[in-house]
């Protein structure tokens, strides 16, 4: 039986997800290379490239924090999970990512009530609405609840199988 986890569809997801970073970070790398070169050979620096290259690193950082989740492959302390007999661990997983999605929950609630209240905010070089930088927090929200979700079904799908790791 196929899981979520399997589907085209989110393997569509995040494969646009993955290519959504790896654009953001060229265009980064580029308008950083272009920003240095206007400042120390042109002597002209660009306030635009500069807020840009910010808001970009912004939603970046956001969107790769949500996929690390999904690619287990941020830091983690696992000495107490090492201490536990093998089919607890799927448990430790569990109430890792319910506690994850408990703050996801409240990332997605508060992000988007600063969204609404930053739509009337302009950024000052580029004079688009801050609320679309901050748009980054609740959609990372919404990401990390998605991906916490799958992996609290994967890992009670191993526990009640009796299997651990």
């Amino acid at each position: 039986m196929k899981t979520l986890k399997d589907t085209g569809l989110l393997h569509g997801f995040n494969t646009l997800v993955k290519w959504f970073l790896a654009i953001t970070l060229g265009v980064m790398s580029s308008l950083a290379f272009y920003q240095v070169v206007m400042r120390y050979v042109f002597n002209n620096a660009s306030h635009w490239s500069e807020e840009l290259v910010i808001f970009l690193f912004i939603w970046c950082s956001f969107v790769a924090a949500a996929i690390g989740i999904r690619e287990h492959i941020h830091i983690g302390v696992d000495v107490f999970q090492k201490l536990l007999p093998k089919k607890l661990i799927p448990l430790t997983e569990i109430l890792v990512n319910l506690g994850i999605m408990v703050f996801s929950g409240y990332l997605v609630h508060y992000g988007w009530i600063v969204v609404q209240i930053t739509r009337k905010q302009y950024s000052p070089a580029l004079r688009i609405p801050m609320s679309w930088v901050y748009l980054s927090v609740p959609v990372m929200g919404l990401m990390l609840l998605l991906y916490c979700s799958l992996e609290v079904v994967s890992a009670w799908k191993r526990f009640s199988e009796g299997g651990g790791v």
